[in-house]
Parts: C-alpha cells; sequence; structure tokens
C-alpha cells in the first residue's frame, strides 16, 4: 500500500470513529430527557454566541470535509496517462533528482506535466530536455500531436 493511501485511511478510519462517537453521545443523551449535551450557561445573556458557535464549527466541518475529498483523489482534472508518464520518464533518464513525473490528460486536450526535483538535480538540464523533445515525445505518446502542455516543475527543499 502507497503512503497517500494508509494517511487516507487512516483519516477516514478517524473520521469514521469520530462520527459513530457523536452518533452515540446523542443516542446516549436522547435516553435521559433532562440532560444536556453541552453547559451553556457561558453564553447566557449573549444570543449571538451559540448562533456563532455553530456556524464557526460547520464552517469547519466543510473545509475539513473538502480537504478529505481532496485528498482522496475527488475533484482532480483529467485522467492519468500511462503511455505519457513512461515517454516522459525515458526522456528525462540520465538526469540525476528526479522525483516524482505525472501526466494528465484533460477534458479539453490539454496536456499536464508535472515533474518534482530534488535540490541536487540540474534544473538547466531538465528544462532543456523538456523544452527540446520530451513534451513532444509525451504528445506523440499520448496520441495528441496538436495538445497545448503546460509543465509543472517543483523543487524540493530538501
Amino acid at each position: 500500500m502507497r503512503p497517500r493511501w494508509g494517511n487516507r485511511v487512516g483519516l477516514l478510519l478517524v473520521g469514521l470513529a469520530l462520527v459513530a462517537g457523536g452518533f452515540g453521545l446523542l443516542t446516549a443523551a436522547r435516553g435521559r430527557p433532562g440532560a444536556a449535551l453541552i453547559d451553556a450557561s457561558v453564553a447566557e445573556g449573549k444570543p449571538w454566541a451559540l448562533p456563532l458557535l455553530a456556524g464557526a464549527a460547520m464552517v469547519l466541518a466543510l473545509v475539513a470535509t473538502r480537504w478529505l475529498f481532496m485528498a482522496l483523489g475527488w475533484g482532480r482534472v483529467g485522467s492519468r496517462t500511462g503511455a505519457g508518464i513512461a515517454m516522459l520518464g525515458v526522456a528525462l533518464k540520465g538526469i540525476d533528482g528526479i522525483g516524482h513525473i505525472s501526466v494528465r490528460l484533460v477534458r479539453d486536450g490539454r496536456l499536464r506535466v508535472s515533474v518534482s526535483l530534488r535540490r541536487s538535480a540540474d534544473l538547466r538540464q531538465v528544462i532543456r530536455r523538456l523544452d527540446e523533445s520530451a513534451v513532444s515525445r509525451v504528445r506523440r505518446a499520448v496520441g495528441r500531436d496538436d495538445a497545448l502542455a503546460v509543465v509543472r516543475l517543483h523543487v524540493r527543499r530538501r
């Protein structure tokens, strides 16, 4: 299992445990009609406090849900092309410091090429190789000779 999937599965399990705990707390409170879930004495005399807290909790929940969906890969545009990734790997062969490479074919026929580099990589050589042959090879490999390509280089700090 890849590390990112392990993180995602772990986040999912923690989230499910928290949701189950919340439902359990609500169920326990229903069983005792006189019991309160929280102590609301802090908000006495401040009619705006509870709606503000509820709104902040809702915004936090929505942001966390969006982050989890993005971490799961939902919302990514385009599809990965194995032939394009293989051709990019062949074109960048022999350059030290190449980390992660990715090629995506976006809906409107464009290509998104992403190359992650370590600090030790020769940036000039990578750019020269991409400019001279790599992008055109990737276009031919995916069958889109006239496709526009966006190349994103990321140089890692460590």
